[in-house]
């Protein structure tokens, strides 16, 4: 039997899946489907540690509905689990350069190609690769697994298309959900400020202002621990801003479990963190169904797209032709109460 696996034999919802496994992690993603990594397993505990949302109603002959919303299409066929966000992170609507993007651009709504370029015992890899629509770009995706590592390694590359400098703001969406999402899982990242603009709270949140990571002061008054997962009961929904990082890393924690996540990318890149909280949101798309969180690496603030993000001077910019290449590391860890690093090669330090 062979120590590592890799497919595109298998499908979901209609989709054709792309399976990457060893002995540790089965990874599933789905090339027609924005390339959305669906499944980060962890087999010896048979736990996904991405959040899947109970009520996507999303297959391959789904239709968008008869009523266009200013948001665009991405909650009505949004998934969970992690998605790459280009060329514009953030609420919509959005006009760029002539270009309309709702929320989360046009990335994750487009198919795909994928490819399988390595396939032996010891390591597999895939490419998966998508031209914009609406924005002239190439993003290239390539996905690998070793033999006896719980290591992912992810490398992207960006290019221009056009014959002049384009602009661009990139976002990385992992979420993370039950149940390896509980109360009480700590979270660990090297941030020294927290920013909240209020505009994607909902019910209850974090009050708007500037706060050190990670105690803030929620819409109530009172203080609250950002890094702890809070009461599985609480009503809330809201996203603020992790900036002035030390380096580009966080750790999610699962105590009870034994069990952590951890995530490890350039901080050049992106410089800024979105936490996304969504805790038993009762409206549109979530109706009471949902109970996770994402942490976004990301280019850019505010959450509001590329048109502002310009304006405020948060963005990437590419020369015609020019590229930009990047490598994330995504890791499963046991036996660590607190992690203190994440390194480049994506070991884990701590306690």
């Amino acid at each position: 039997m062979k120590d590592c696996k890799v497919s595109l034999d298998w499908s979901f919802k209609g989709f054709r899946a792309l399976i990457l496994e060893n002995k540790w992690i089965r990874l599933a993603c789905l090339p027609g489907k924005g390339s959305d990594i669906i499944e980060i397993t962890y087999k010896p505990l048979d736990i996904n540690l991405l959040w899947n949302f109970e009520l996507a109603n999303v297959d391959r002959e789904s239709l968008i509905s008869n009523l266009s919303s200013a948001l665009g299409s991405f909650l009505d066929f949004y998934l969970g689990g992690w998605q790459d966000i280009l060329p514009s992170a953030g609420h919509g609507p959005v006009n760029y350069r002539g270009a309309d993007f709702g929320l989360h651009g046009e990335t994750s709504t487009l198919s795909w190609d994928c490819v399988i370029e390595e396939d032996s015992k010891d390591r597999v890899r895939a490419k998966l690769s998508v031209r914009g629509r609406r924005y002239p770009y190439k993003v290239e995706k390539w996905i690998s697994l070793e033999k006896n590592e719980t290591i992912i390694k992810i490398r992207e590359r960006l290019t221009n298309l056009a014959n002049h400098e384009l602009e661009f703001s990139w976002l990385q969406h992992p979420a993370f959900g039950e149940p390896f999402l509980q109360e009480g899982v700590t979270i660990n990242v090297p941030a020294r400020e927290v920013i909240s603009d209020g505009k994607f709270r909902a019910f209850y949140g974090t009050k708007e202002g500037k706060y050190k990571w990670p105690k803030v002061m929620d819409t109530e008054g009172r203080e609250r621990d950002l890094s702890l997962i809070p009461s599985r009961n609480l009503l809330s929904h809201d996203v603020v801003f992790l900036s002035s990082l030390d380096e580009g890393w966080y750790a999610i924690t699962n105590k009870k479990l034994n069990l952590g996540f951890g995530l490890r990318w350039n901080k050049k890149i992106f410089p800024f963190i979105w936490f996304w909280q969504n805790y038993n949101t009762p409206n549109y798309p979530w109706y009471g169904k949902a109970w996770n969180i994402a942490l976004e690496p990301c280019s850019s603030i505010p959450g509001t797209g590329l048109a502002e993000q310009v304006r405020e001077g948060n963005f990437l910019k590419l020369e015609a032709g020019e590229s930009l290449e990047t490598e994330i590391i995504a890791t499963i860890y046991t036996n660590y109460s607190k992690v203190k690093r994440i390194d480049e090669e994506g070991k884990v330090l701590g306690d």
